[in-house]
């Protein structure tokens, strides 16, 4: 068993798992090309590359410079549920459909087993994330640098997948494309190694890939789509249950563009449609925040009070330096929360600035803000800004990506506090976002576009 989360054997197998995944992609990418022709797949195995670079650099600053950080304390609560699980099946089982409590650690890990991190198996979510890679040990083994490749691969393949939905409906050129989709530095470095952020935004891409592709009739077997959607949505409810609601509200009003469009002939029975799919959905939450009752109450009065201390403690804790920020939030209520959204966005999608990055990490940061504060102006400056945004408009995948990343842009500009946090938060909503901004009617023609837009409106 590992001691260390790196060892002789690490080095040995980790090449073994490189050279595997390698052949593994280079089979799927002669599969592609021998189905249907395209010059995209040139992209495929340089996100291959590309994910397990940034997850193999993810867990090499963690594990030298940080020495340790959340990825070493995932890894661990997952080595022990391994230990668990060879030392006994039963209790492992029981230990994996249970949520942790604190104080009932000892009453199946023992000396022999070791115990996982304190604070990560008091945190559900957290130690949701062990459980997920200690499914990947039973048949891999312990190794941090093997288990680091399986998910940069894993987090490849799932962003292959948006890629190819993208290109179903063609809203932007192959290059802008690949570039918003498979290959934005901090997405990559933050999401395909081990850590929470991998498993929620590999859940978030695949859940969208079953979603629109029953939409779009895509998928052969919507049965298993369905099953896979259900288990993804499981898993993201269990890690960050806020990013749920991140996906499927969004979707909800997405999806409500498909059906107007039967009725583009009539824009005025058009639109009431649409407002009351938006309106059903609204009132379908509120149905179910209301069915919660005391508990949801209770539940959310802690949020909004964990809130809030969190923004006091990041605004007056001197230990976390020039690194933080402050929204200057100091009402707490409902009303509170939505008047500083437009700030909290903001922040989110443009900072860290340059000027406030005090590390590589950050400075990496700092230059893809830069790139979107000029990709904003390009998009509202360069070009027919109205054709652009009527295209958005009628364009079902387009208002998802919008609209996710405005609402996810909130949470993670409203909680986090921390540069350092903000940029992980923030990662999912990178490439949806970079997708509205070079939104490229011209991918397409100037009057294919015109064309459809004019068919869309009847």
């Amino acid at each position: 068993m590992h001691t260390a989360p790196l060892g002789m054997n690490d080095f040995f197998f980790g090449v073994l798992f490189v050279v595997i995944i390698i052949f593994l992609g280079s089979s799927k990418k002669s599969r592609l090309l021998k189905e249907k022709s395209g010059s995209h797949y040139k992209y495929y195995m340089w996100n291959i590359y590309f994910k397990l670079f940034f997850a193999l650099v993810y867990g090499a600053i963690y594990m030298f410079y940080y020495e340790g950080g959340d990825t070493m304390a995932y890894w661990k609560g997952a080595e022990k549920l391994n230990n668990l699980f060879w030392h006994s099946p039963i209790d492992y089982w029981e230990e994996m459909i249970s949520s942790p409590i604190a104080e009932d650690i000892i009453l199946r890990f023992n000396p022999n087993t070791g115990y996982p991190p304190i604070w990560i198996y008091r945190d559900p979510g957290s130690f949701f994330v062990s459980k997920i890679m200690s499914i990947f040990m039973i048949f891999c083994g312990q190794s941090y640098v093997v288990l680091t490749l399986i998910f940069g691969y894993l987090s490849a393949i799932a962003s292959w997948k948006i890629f190819e939905l993208v290109r179903f409906y063609k809203i932007t050129t192959d290059w802008f494309a690949a570039i918003s989709i498979l290959f934005i530095p901090s997405v990559a470095f933050w999401c395909a190694g081990i850590s929470k952020d991998t498993v929620v935004l590999l859940s978030v891409f695949y859940i969208l890939h079953y979603l629109f592709g029953i939409a779009n009739k895509t998928i052969e077997r919507r049965w298993l789509g369905f099953l896979l959607i259900y288990l993804f949505g499981f898993i993201l409810f269990n890690t960050r249950t806020f990013m749920l609601f991140t996906v499927v509200a969004p979707m909800g009003v997405a999806l409500s563009t498909r059906v107007t469009q039967r009725y583009k002939d009539s824009p005025f029975l058009s639109n009431i449609i649409r407002l009351f799919i938006v309106s059903l959905g609204l009132l379908g939450f509120l149905f179910f925040l209301r069915s919660q009752g005391d508990a949801f109450a209770t539940t959310t009065n802690q949020y909004l009070t964990e809130a809030q201390v969190q923004q006091s403690d990041f605004a007056n804790n001197e230990s976390y330096g020039d690194k933080r920020y402050d929204l200057g939030i100091t009402d707490y209520s409902p009303i509170g929360m939505i008047s500083v959204a437009p700030q909290a966005i903001f922040t989110a999608v443009y900072r860290p600035g340059l000027w406030e990055a005090r590390s590589p990490l950050l400075f990496i940061s700092g230059l893809e803000t830069a790139v979107f504060m000029y990709l904003t102006l390009i998009f509202l400056f360069k070009g027919k800004v109205n054709q652009k945004i009527r295209f958005i408009r009628y364009n079902e995948f387009l208002v998802f990506s919008f609209l996710f990343a405005i609402i996810l842009a909130y949470f993670a500009g409203f909680t986090s506090g921390l540069f350092g946090v903000l940029v992980r938060f923030k990662a999912p909503l990178l490439p949806f976002l970079l997708i509205v901004f070079t939104t490229n009617p011209k991918a397409i023609g100037e009057k294919n576009i015109e064309k459809q837009l004019d068919l869309k409106e009847g």
